[in-house]
């Protein structure tokens, strides 16, 4: 009876293999991704160099902020899940649904975007691939190579995870690696043989002549393109043994600044090469401005192949952590339990890998016309749930002011309350702003975050006789896990 109870238990436990090392590859490699390469032109066209250097140096301030809050209170409370955990400790169980449903939408079509966007590299890479046009979708063509690179990626994704997250975050530290190496080449001869006259003029002016509506615009992407450090508190709970809590807080932050430096650097170095004007039309600017001015077709590839892996690192560690909100939230019984069953070999949650693998296949068959609007309502998404983990580092340091603390943020509550302004900012920018550049009175964002709203009404009371099986006291401890570091107290509360 006791080993049959202990299996049981034993049955949602993670592996605990995942270094310091590990941590950091996957929120950077994360974090960078390829919108470097694919938005580049946009980000001039909106706001000029000195405009998107501003817009991406604001956010990544923001974005500290708030990281600060989520390294309190995911060293509080290591339990993979992160927000859906977070938010359930203070509100419980509607209010963690919310956010993991929100949060679920923002990485799977993060996924979505890394395959549109793989099979648009390796067609430029190697040119004649990309096969017929299927069908047109946003005034894009889909085709035929470029989908099946998509799905091909996805389906690679889905073998590694399903095996377990060291062989993913082994796989993600070689790509990581490689992106900062390659990287390096190419950023290095853009700022040494670079003239500061082609960043001239400095500032994008819209048809009125201001400069305040581009840098707006670059700005709102920035939740999506410095997101992707949530996957340490995500993962956290599977950390090894030998790192600590306060290291792995310290990584969230590190891996922030150093994501935020490459995209200032790159966004600097490409102006330099070339008049900036000139990138803006180019498909892919990034890989156009090196080619253009070292006229060498070598050093466009030596980019493409950095953003290459930059699509990798993001689309790996966007899978791991869609797996873990859904894992999450089945654990805690708040929905079909079964997305919590972890394999007995590769302790993987290999329910939550295929669900995921799926769903994020789905969106790749949308193409190249889906990008922006996909950056858009990811970034709403991920802002939301930023600000609701802000709330709940504020909650906790209200109710539990004397709890020891792992990492300790400094600035107390007056930090959290600046993230969560923050938050609110960026959602109401992420929303407004396609309202106010859309010629349709409703936004095709407005439209993806509805349909998923009553999607998630509906899958709220499809789950209703998985929910009532358990107590809340019982769901606290399935939530938590073996992680629980305030369960004792949680309990006297109850």
């Amino acid at each position: 009876m006791n080993d049959k109870r202990k299996n049981n238990q034993l049955s949602t436990e993670l592996g605990k293999e995942i270094k310091a090392r590990h941590f950091f590859s996957l929120a950077f490699g994360c974090i960078i991704g390829v919108g470097w390469i694919t938005l580049l032109g946009k980000w001039l066209g909106e706001a000029g160099p000195l405009g998107a250097l501003l817009a991406f140096a604001g956010g990544a301030l923001l974005i500290m902020i708030i990281a600060l809050c989520y390294a309190e209170v995911a060293t509080l409370l290591p339990a993979a899940g992160g927000e859906v955990v977070y938010a359930y400790e203070i509100y419980r169980t509607k209010a963690s649904y919310i956010v993991g449903w929100f949060l679920t939408l923002s990485f799977i079509v993060t996924l979505s975007f890394e395959a549109i966007s793989a099979g648009w590299i390796v067609s430029t890479l190697l040119p004649g691939i990309e096969g017929k046009n299927l069908y047109g979708l946003g005034g894009e063509p889909v085709q035929l190579g470029t989908l099946l690179i998509g799905l091909g990626g996805m389906a690679l994704l889905f073998y590694l995870n399903y095996r377990g997250l060291k062989s993913a975050a082994v796989f993600q530290e070689i790509l990581t690696y490689g992106l900062l190496i390659v990287s390096f080449v190419f950023i290095s001869a853009g700022l040494i043989w670079g003239k500061t006259s082609n960043l001239q003029p400095l500032f994008s002016k819209a048809d009125s002549g201001s400069i305040i509506s581009g840098i707006i615009s670059v700005f709102i992407m920035t939740p999506f393109m410095l997101s992707g450090f949530e996957v340490i508190p995500q993962t956290i709970e599977e950390k090894s043994a030998g790192v600590s809590l306060k290291l792995a807080g310290k990584v969230i932050l590190f891996s922030i600044g150093a994501a935020a430096l490459f995209y200032l650097l790159v966004i600097l170095s490409a102006s330099m090469v070339m008049p900036w004007k000139k990138l803006v039309p180019l498909e892919l600017p990034a890989a156009g401005a090196f080619e253009g001015a070292f006229r060498s077709p070598l050093m466009a590839k030596l980019v493409l192949c950095a953003g290459l892996c930059g699509i990798v690192t993001t689309w790996n560690t966007c899978f791991i952590v869609a797996t873990r909100i859904i894992f999450a939230l089945g654990r805690a019984r708040i929905i079909p339990p079964a997305f919590s069953r972890i394999h007995p070999i590769f302790r993987s949650p290999f329910v939550s890998v295929v669900f995921v693998a799926v769903m994020g296949s789905l969106g790749v068959f949308l193409g190249k016309g889906a990008i922006v609007p996909v950056v858009n309502v990811a970034g709403a998404s991920i802002a939301f749930a930023y600000g609701a983990t802000c709330f709940v580092f504020i909650k906790l340091r209200l109710v539990r002011p004397a709890q020891h603390r792992p990492y300790r943020v400094p600035g107390g509550i007056f930090t959290g309350i600046l993230g969560l302004l923050s938050c609110i900012f960026m959602v109401f920018l992420a929303l407004y702003q396609p309202y106010v550049k859309s010629k349709s009175p409703f936004p095709i964002e407005w439209v993806i975050i509805v349909v998923w709203s009553i999607l998630g009404v509906l899958f709220w009371f499809f789950a209703r006789k998985f929910r009532i099986q358990v107590s809340e006291k019982k769901r606290y401890r399935l939530i938590l896990g073996e992680s629980s570091l305030l369960n004792n107290s949680k309990e006297e509360d109850n």
